[in-house]
Formats: C-alpha cells, sequence, structure tokens
C-alpha cells in the first residue's frame, strides 16, 4: 500500500507539471478591469464636482455673509438719517427763533437810540436855552418800550 500511495503520488506530480499554465486573461477579467477604471473617472470627476459644490457654497456663504452685513449697514444708515434730519428740523426751528429774536433786538435798539437821541435832545435844549428863574416843562416824556410776548418769556 505504500508503493500503490508513492505510485499515485508521483503519477499526480508528474501530471500537475505536464499541464500545460494558461496565461491569457479572461474575458470576465478584461471586464472587471474596464469597469473599474471607468469607477475610478467616475469617482475622480464625483470628487472634482464635490470640490467645486464646497468652493461655491463658501462663495454663497461669503455673499450672504455680505448682504448681511450691508442689511445691517443700511439699518444703522437709516437711523442715522432720522437722526440727522430730526437734528436739521430742530436747528432750522431754532434759527427761525433766533431770527426772530434778532428781529426783536433790532427793533429794541432803534428805540433805544431814538430814547437816547430824544435825551440828548432835550438835554441840548436845555442847555442853550438861558437860565430862566422857573425852570421850562420838560419836553415830551420818553416813550417806553412796549414789551412783547417774546421778550415776557426768557
Amino acid at each position: 500500500m505504500r508503493y500503490l500511495f508513492i505510485a499515485v503520488w508521483m503519477g499526480g506530480l508528474w501530471v500537475g507539471c505536464a499541464t500545460p499554465q494558461v496565461r491569457s486573461q479572461p474575458l470576465l477579467s478584461v471586464e472587471v478591469e474596464r469597469w473599474q477604471a471607468r469607477y475610478q473617472e467616475e469617482r475622480a470627476r464625483a470628487e472634482e464636482l464635490a470640490m467645486r459644490l464646497a468652493r461655491v457654497e463658501s462663495a454663497l456663504e461669503v455673499v450672504a455673509q455680505e448682504r448681511a452685513e450691508a442689511a445691517q449697514l443700511n439699518r444703522l444708515l437709516e437711523e442715522e438719517l432720522g437722526r440727522a434730519t430730526a437734528e436739521r428740523h430742530s436747528l432750522a426751528e431754532h434759527n427761525a427763533q433766533l431770527v426772530t429774536r434778532q428781529r426783536e433786538l433790532t427793533a429794541l435798539q432803534e428805540e433805544l437810540e431814538d430814547v437816547w437821541y430824544q435825551a440828548a435832545l432835550s438835554r441840548a435844549k436845555r442847555r442853550s436855552q438861558p437860565q430862566q428863574g422857573a425852570p421850562a416843562p420838560p419836553a415830551q416824556p420818553p416813550p417806553q418800550p412796549q414789551q412783547s410776548a417774546a421778550d415776557a418769556t426768557p
């Protein structure tokens, strides 16, 4: 039995060495390689598209942030414009009040000049008249300035 085993073993060894080895690739292997190449191309294309999409998304985020900042600046500018308009309006009212007071002061100054002129004229008349025993009645009393409602308020 031992010899039979050795003989079978030697026969198998001889038959294994005698069979030709086929080196050509089967059709299935070529098809697999072609599909793998297409897969790699599609994968590279998908990665490129993902990178482009990421760049576009980041650009959109930047634009959205700039729009939010612009909207906030717009709101701040509108508030500042409202304050400036209100301040301009109050300054215009104050200017009108100052113009009115300036006119009143000019009128009062003219009245004072008239009073001073009348007083100086009466003093000059008294000095130019010869001294008599009885003093002459004073000339017209100087007109007193009338106070307007604007003068009554400080």
